[in-house]
This record gives structure tokens, sequence and C-alpha cells, in this order.
């Protein structure tokens, strides 16, 4: 079989425009792994343009693989411990979830849910900014506040990152109000991202999302991760803690506003 023919197995009519959005995805989703803990979760909307959701899912599992691996190695010395155990908990109890209705649970729901989401902690964040409260000492966060959260925010990245690669909004809501450093962000996020898509493996091979003829596109879209990592050491050379926050803040805002577009328009 030649590459035409694995093309049109796939249903990818164009394979030239197909493998140059999917590099531009790829690149994106490397910067946003390498140099954001993963919160620019556009990858699976950009192949969409070109391709099929199964497609998108099936081409881009071996890529976030390479790519969070890379991350690891790089910052595993960084990753929080308890909070990567609170995140794995109950992200795999929500990776179950989404494998469990794969074929029958609505999207659109919990797309809309974290986009209104998304925009709300945006809204809070920078009414914080501009209007901070007049309170000399912050409390500090409480343990049981902390599972509170992550039993909703772990448990719905696990849904939506096994049902679209969009996990990493849901964790970044979580991770923010954890006020944790930049390095500690990255690498817990990397962290959790690589255990749960490792879980993807036999659950798409089990849906047939997973194939051959997809993991040699995959292979084909590699090339663009080193650059996608170069660009996040570049921009990581020039943004402060505090400046990461707010990139933070904006993104997860423009995030939130194209899952409703998406869904309402």
């Amino acid at each position: 079989m030649n590459l035409s023919d694995i093309f049109l197995d796939l249903g990818i009519q164009n394979p030239a425009l197909f493998y140059a959005v999917g590099f531009i995805a790829v690149l994106v989703t490397a910067l946003s792994k390498a140099g954001f803990g993963g919160a620019i979760a556009i990858g699976i909307p950009i192949l969409l343009l070109v391709t099929t959701p199964r497609v998108a899912l099936g081409v881009t599992l071996p890529i976030l693989l390479t790519i969070d691996l890379w991350v690891v190695r790089s910052s595993y010395k960084k990753v929080n411990a308890q909070l990567l155990f609170i995140m794995l908990l109950f992200g795999l109890i929500g990776h179950g979830v989404g494998w469990f209705y794969f074929d029958h649970i609505s999207s659109d729901l919990l797309t809309a849910f974290i986009g209104f989401m998304s925009l709300l902690t945006v809204f809070l964040y920078f009414k914080k900014r501009w209007l901070p409260e007049k309170t000399i000492t912050p409390k500090k966060e409480s343990i049981f506040s902390v599972w509170l959260r992550g039993s909703l925010w772990c448990s719905i990245a696990g849904v939506s990152s096994f049902v679209s690669t969009s996990g990493g909004v849901p964790l970044q809501v979580f991770l923010l109000r954890c006020k944790i450093d930049r390095s500690v962000y990255i690498g817990s996020a990397a962290a959790f991202f690589l255990a749960l898509n490792l879980t993807k493996i036999p659950l798409y091979a089990d849906l047939n999302i997973l194939s051959y003829d997809s993991f040699l596109i995959s292979m084909m879209l590699v090339p663009a991760i080193p650059f996608g990592i170069i660009l996040a050491r570049w921009v990581n050379r020039f943004l402060s803690d505090e400046k990461f926050y707010l990139w933070m803040h904006i993104i997860l805002g423009v995030v939130g506003l194209q899952l409703l577009y998406r869904v309402f328009v």
C-alpha cells in the first residue's frame, strides 16, 4: 500500500493540505506542551479543518506521547507529587467515563460548560487583579478545598482529554488556583497528560480510533515537534511568573471563547 492509499483509507482527500495544516497543529501543540503546560488545546480543532474527529484523535495521540515524554524527561524533578496524585486519581476516573460513553456522550454540553467556566475564571482573575480584595494576608487554601476542586476539574479534564484532547482547559482552571511556580506547573501537567495518554492506547484501539494508517501519518508530522519546543524555550526566556499567569488567563479566555463559538455558532 502506497502513501496515497493510506490517505484515502483515512478519508483525506487533499494530502498536501492535510500535511500543511497538520504541521501547524503539531507545532502549536509542542509549543503549548513544552512552554505552557498544555494550556493551548487547539491542535485537534486545527486538524478538524481537514479531517474527521476520529482521524484527528488517532493521528494526534502518538504526537502527544512524544511531546509528553520529552517534557517529562526535562522537568520530572519539578513535579508536585501531592497534586499529581489528586490529578491522576480523578483524571483516570474521568478517562474511564469518556471511554465508556465515547459513542454516546454529547461533547457539546461538556464543551459549553468548560467554555463558560473558563470565562468565569478569567473574569475572577482580572477582577482580583484590577480590584484587589482588602485583606492583609490571603488565606491559604485548605487541602480539603484542593481535593474538592480536583475531584471536579481533574475528572472533567480526564473526560475532555479522552474525547477531544482538550483536558488542558479544566486542568488549567485547577492548577492556576494552586499558586505554584511555572516549572512545577509545566512538569506536573506534563506528567499528568503522559499518564492519561498512555492509557488511551488500548482504549483508542478498542474504539478503532488508533490504526496502522493513522500511526504512519503521525510519524510524518513528528518533525514539527522540535520546532515547537525551540519556540517554547524562546518564549519562556521573556516571561516572568507574573506575566506567565497573566498570559495563561488570556489564553484561557481565548480558548473558552473558541469552545463556545464551536458549540453555538
